[in-house]
């Protein structure tokens, strides 16, 4: 004969496997759980299902230097142990600066279903902005900031004002003569470990390459890269620069700058 204690515990046995078995196969519901309501914006592609990375507050960081450099500071949370941060993507219209964080992760991998908080810097472009107040979106999160006065250094000469250009000159296509000389200004701050690594195709020459210190003493502050380019040959000519850390592995996410020059 079998002892009810024993009994007992039979049952509660089957009944805690059944309880840890609902737990791994429930659905979430969208309506209550806000994890399920993110991933409405999720696609498959491959192995990996794709979405947007929750994004709960921003911060606004105004490095004292001139030109002034912006940061924003993005806190959230991935909803499991096998989610990351994919991609920042970032775009500009008029006054307002918008950033999409997104994440990937594994389609059939199993994964702990702690949530992972994280937080992402991302620099802002604002070089050769004027002086007004500018937002910024994030994930549909909106903070701003604001400018007192125009954040561009005046040419100081050797190149005309017209032929240099910065990160607003973005994807651009400029016509020059062959002969033409220009100069590209980037923002650059090494005391993060990030330095514009600068190519050119065969029709261009770069002259000089310099680094402009701050002129600010506070610890951080930034400067301004410049590089003097002579256009040596007809055709179609491109400059091509990328922002990164020596030691990383790229990743494709890293702040890119293309200038298309067009050699008469």
């Amino acid at each position: 004969m079998i002892k009810k204690s024993t009994i007992r515990l039979i049952v509660l046995m089957i009944i805690t496997s059944l309880i840890i078995l609902s737990g791994c196969t429930q659905a979430p519901d969208p309506a209550t759980d806000p994890d399920a309501q993110d991933n409405k914006s999720e696609s498959q592609d491959g192995d990996y299902i794709y979405g947007n990375a929750v994004v709960e507050s921003t911060e606004i960081l105004v490095l004292e230097s001139f030109p002034v450099q912006i940061h924003v500071v993005a806190k959230g949370y991935l909803p499991d142990g096998c989610t990351e941060i994919d991609r920042v993507e970032k775009e500009r219209d008029g006054n307002t600066f918008t950033v999409t964080i997104t994440t990937k992760r594994p389609k059939d991998m199993m994964c702990t279903q702690a949530i992972v908080p994280y937080e992402k810097v991302v620099p802002l472009d604002v070089y050769g902005l004027k002086a007004g107040t500018y937002d910024v979106n994030v994930n549909t999160v909106t903070d701003s900031f604001e400018l007192s006065i125009d954040n561009i250094i005046e040419d100081a000469g050797g190149v005309s004002g017209a032929n240099v250009f910065t990160e607003d000159n973005d994807g651009s296509t400029v016509e020059l003569a062959t002969g033409d000389t220009f100069q590209i200004k980037l923002n650059e701050n090494p005391t993060t470990g990030y330095q514009w690594t600068l190519e050119t195709t065969g029709g261009l020459e770069i002259m000089s390459d310099n680094y402009l210190p701050p002129t600010s003493e506070l610890l951080g502050a930034g400067g301004i890269h410049e590089w003097d380019i002579k256009a040596t040959a007809s055709g179609t000519q491109q400059v091509m620069g990328v922002y990164s850390r020596s030691w990383e592995n790229m990743t494709g996410s890293e702040q890119r700058f293309v200038l298309t020059v067009e050699v008469e």
